[in-house]
């Protein structure tokens, strides 16, 4: 991948123009060809689509202030895009957005009200047993080493199973909610993980990437990453 130098006209880029694509990595910034994928269309993809949608026409259906409101709030959101410093933050309506989401990934879609992103605690799981359920359902279950998960965050974690030492794909992983066994740990459930995966081994390469939703604004916390194997 070539690296973008910076010059005395462009410090940094990001986006795309014409049919190059700018984007970073580890705080380097980088260009590829332009892609152009086509939109598959898939079950679950559709449904994701739907919820953006019902989302959309809410935000467009909120009163004027609240949506000075969910700006006024944003302001304090940093954005994910370059410059990565404090003179850039997301709009209202993609916080608004978020909460939505976050809301309907737990299976609780309404109207978010407009609420300041609250203080997350950092959390760290260690994979502790792995169990097959009905001969289709695969158990994860991980012990909560570090932080407390209060009662109002819901954990979700997205989930791809590769054969082992194989990469992960962004485009792969699928959401899954967490299950508290006890304070210190949780299990997710990967319905027929053989065809979710379309894989029938032994080992997998379990990539992971958890975060926490705050039931009662829909807001999220930062992912974090995690791999580990595991046998069946």
């Amino acid at each position: 991948m070539p690296k973008y130098l910076p010059n005395s006209r462009f410090s940094d880029c990001y986006a795309s123009v014409g049919n190059v694509t700018f984007f970073h990595r580890d705080g380097e910034c980088y260009f590829r060809t332009k892609a152009n994928p086509t939109f598959p269309g898939t079950a679950s993809q559709q449904v994701q689509l739907s919820i953006h949608q019902r989302g959309l026409k809410e935000w467009r259906n909120l009163n004027h202030d609240e949506q000075l409101e969910w700006n006024a709030l944003a302001k304090s959101v940093r954005s994910k895009r370059p410059p990565f410093n404090t003179s850039t933050h997301i709009s209202g309506y993609n916080l608004f957005m978020s909460a939505y989401h976050g809301l309907a990934c737990i299976g609780d879609e309404r109207i978010p009200t407009p609420q300041p992103l609250p203080t997350f605690p950092v959390i760290h799981l260690e994979h502790s047993s792995t169990t097959i359920i009905n001969d289709t359902d695969l158990q994860l279950s991980f012990r909560l080493t570090t932080g407390h998960i209060r009662d109002n965050l819901r954990i979700i974690a997205k989930i791809q199973l590769t054969a082992p030492g194989m990469s992960s794909h962004r485009g792969r992983f699928r959401n899954y909610i967490g299950t508290r066994t006890d304070d210190n740990h949780i299990s997710f459930i990967i319905h027929d993980y053989r065809t979710v995966s379309g894989l029938d081994l032994k080992e997998y390469q379990v990539h992971l990437r958890h975060l926490l939703i705050d039931s009662d604004s829909g807001h999220r916390s930062k992912e974090t990453p995690l791999s580990t194997g595991i046998g069946i």
